[in-house]
């Protein structure tokens, strides 16, 4: 894929980059705060995340907040944290809210219709119902693994619908080593959050955004780098 997005967030926030890292100085005191300021933006990315897709009647609110959320959230590891979580967030809503819509519609539709073959599936017997189940594993894995990339591919890339969507639905098949550890991944923290609720309701869609957000844009940039410039090689 080629082009920039000009929604993300990292070029406006050079200066107050240096300027945080700075205060926050070095040591104990420094990860310290490094890691307060972290679990500050999982929770908030949290927060926002439930009103973005609320502020979208749900529907169409949901792909803009997890894109806006996932912008945040990409700048931690690369030490660039934002300074005005607010402000970038809706930023970044207002600016992909027709296209994280539109990439996202078809993640929607899937989703759908998994959920009717779902009811067929358990009415069938046999052998029906077997095939059913597991097609439908595979499928909903397929659809986790989409949308784990999706955010990622928001915000590095600005190429059309037939061709990132031709990307997005190649592009696990082309790691499958990435692919099954992001499947673990999710898995382990679904898990996790599913054991101790309180840490669901603190991140349990930011820290899913987050790990599976930074495992993705590992293998973007492996992409990136075998074609020679943000274009896809699958």
């Amino acid at each position: 894929m080629t082009g920039t997005d000009p929604q993300r967030p990292a070029e406006p926030s050079r200066a107050p980059k240096a300027s945080a890292t700075a205060a926050e100085g070095t040591g104990w005191a420094a990860r310290t705060m490094g890691a307060l300021r972290w679990a500050e933006h999982l929770v908030l990315a949290q927060l926002l995340v439930v009103v973005g897709t609320l502020a979208g009647g749900v529907v169409l609110g949901l792909y803009p907040a997890l894109d806006a959320a996932g912008r945040l959230l990409s700048r931690l590891p690369a030490g660039d944290a934002s300074t005005s979580v607010w402000l970038d967030f809706w930023r970044a809503w207002r600016g992909g809210f027709r296209r994280a819509n539109l990439l996202g519609a078809p993640v929607t539709a899937a989703g759908a219709l998994l959920l009717v073959d779902g009811g067929v599936a358990r009415a069938a017997t046999g052998p029906v119902h077997a095939a059913l189940t597991v097609g439908l594993v595979v499928v909903g894995l397929w659809i986790v693994l989409v949308l784990a990339y999706l955010a990622p591919v928001l915000r590095r890339y600005d190429d059309g619908f037939v061709r990132t969507w031709r990307f997005l639905l190649l592009v696990p098949a082309a790691a499958p080593a990435v692919s099954a550890a992001l499947v673990v991944t999710l898995g382990v923290l679904a898990v996790l959050f599913w054991s101790v609720p309180v840490l669901g309701a603190l991140g349990g869609v930011s820290l899913p955004l987050l790990v599976s957000g930074w495992m993705a844009d590992l293998q973007l940039d492996r992409v990136d780098e075998r074609v020679g410039a943000r274009a896809p090689a699958v």
